[in-house]
C-alpha cells in the first residue's frame, strides 16, 4: 500500500520536513512507496527572519522569496505542491480552500502563526511580493516620524532596522511594559538590549504605557475575523493616546502586535477520556517525538510555531522538530516492526 504523507505549511518547518522526508524516502535509487504533499498557499521559501530589513532596504527584501521551482528535489514525481490555502483538518483529511480533500496516512501539522501585514505576508507569488514591500517601503521612506508599537523581537527588529537605514528619522519604540523582550529572557538582556536601541542607535524608547487609543485605527485595530496577512497594522497621520494620559503625534505608525494560531482550523475528534485539549496556551501540546499528545493520533505529527514543545518560538528549533518529525515517519514507513522513535531536543 502507498503511504500518503501531508505536510501542511511549507517555509522553514514544512520544507525542512518534506528536505528529509525526500532524502530518507525519496533519493535513492529506490524510492519507497510513497506520495508526499505539501500544502503552501505561498510558491516558494519566503525568509521571514529578514523581513523587517526587507521593508527598510528593497534590495535586500527581493533576496527573501525564493520560488519552490528553483529546487529540483521538490520537482520529483512522488512529491506534490499544492498552492491552496488549508481550512479544515480532521484526523484522516486535509481540506484545501478549492474544497480538494486530501486523505493522510501520515500528517505533519507546520502551519506556524499568523502575523498582520506588512509583517504578515499575503503574496502568494513573489512579484506580489516585491509590489506590497515596495508600498510599505515607499510609505516608510516618506514619514519623518515613525512609531513602532509593540516592544517584543519583531518590533525591536523593525525599529532598530529603521534607525540604521533611517537615521534622520525619528523613530519610536511604544511598549506597555517597564523593559522590552517580554519572554523568558534575563533582565540582563533586556537592560542591554534596551541601552543598545537608545544609545547606540538612537531609538526613542516610550515604556511602561500602553496604546489605550490611536487615530486613524489600523486594519488590525478593527473587528478583524479573517486571515492577519490581509489586514495592515499601519497607519498614516496617526495621534497616539496613551494609558498614561499622553498624546503622541506620529507620520506614520507599524504595530508589531499579535499573532494568531490555527486552532480554528484543526478539528480532531473530541475525546471524553482527554485530561487536557489537543490545544494548549503555547500551540498543540506534543511529545518529544513531534507526535500529538494524544494516543488515538500516532500518524499525526507537529512541529513549528504551532506546537507547544518549544516556550521561545525559533526558525531554528522548528527545523529540528521537522526533521525529527520526518525522521519518526521515514522510520515509521522503512522499518514498522522497530516501534523505537526519535526524540526532539528540548529547547529553552
Amino acid at each position: 500500500k502507498m503511504a500518503r504523507i501531508v505536510v501542511a505549511g511549507g517555509n522553514y518547518t514544512g520544507l525542512n520536513a518534506m528536505r528529509y522526508l525526500y532524502a530518507a524516502l525519496l533519493a535513492g535509487p529506490e524510492p519507497a512507496n510513497v506520495q508526499i504533499t505539501m500544502v503552501d498557499r505561498r510558491d516558494g521559501f519566503l525568509h521571514f527572519i529578514g523581513m523587517t530589513r526587507g521593508l527598510t532596504e528593497p534590495d535586500y527584501g527581493e533576496q527573501l522569496w525564493v520560488p519552490y521551482s528553483a529546487s529540483p528535489w521538490l520537482q520529483h514525481p512522488q512529491i506534490a505542491i499544492k498552492h491552496d490555502m488549508v481550512v479544515n483538518i480532521d484526523d484522516t483529511r486535509v481540506e484545501l480552500g478549492s474544497g480538494e480533500q486530501l486523505e493522510f496516512d501520515y500528517l505533519i501539522i507546520a502551519l506556524g502563526v499568523s502575523r498582520f501585514a506588512p509583517i504578515g505576508v499575503q503574496s502568494r507569488t513573489k512579484a506580489e511580493f516585491l509590489r506590497e514591500l515596495a508600498e510599505t517601503h515607499g510609505e516608510l521612506v516618506k514619514a519623518q516620524s515613525v512609531a513602532v508599537v509593540g516592544g517584543g523581537a519583531v518590533g525591536i527588529e523593525m525599529a532598530a532596522d529603521l534607525k540604521a537605514d533611517f537615521p534622520s528619522k525619528h523613530v519610536s519604540l511604544v511598549h506597555s511594559r517597564p523593559k522590552l523582550l517580554p519572554g523568558p529572557f534575563t533582565d540582563e538582556l533586556r537592560d542591554h538590549v534596551a541601552d543598545i536601541m537608545a544609545n547606540r542607535l538612537g531609538v526613542d524608547l516610550v515604556l511602561g504605557s500602553r496604546v489605550a487609543d490611536q487615530e486613524p485605527k489600523s486594519q488590525d485595530m478593527l473587528e478583524y475575523g479573517g486571515i492577519p496577512e490581509f489586514a495592515r497594522a499601519t497607519a498614516t497621520d496617526v495621534t497616539m493616546t496613551l494609558s498614561d494620559g499622553s498624546s503622541l503625534h506620529y507620520d506614520y505608525a507599524i504595530r508589531c502586535l499579535g499573532i494568531r494560531d490555527h486552532r480554528a482550523i484543526i478539528n480532531l475528534p473530541p475525546s471524553s477520556s482527554a485530561s487536557e485539549p489537543i490545544f494548549g496556551p503555547s500551540g498543540l501540546r506534543v511529545r518529544a517525538t513531534m507526535q500529538l499528545d494524544d494516543d488515538r493520533f500516532p500518524h499525526i505529527y507537529a512541529c513549528g510555531d504551532i506546537c507547544d514543545h518549544y516556550k521561545v518560538k525559533l526558525a531554528g528549533v522548528g527545523m529540528h522538530g521537522a526533521f525529527i518529525a520526518a525522521r519518526n515517519i521515514a522510520r515509521s514507513i522503512l522499518f514498522p516492526e522497530r516501534g523505537d522513535l526519535d526524540h526532539a531536543t528540548q529547547w529553552p
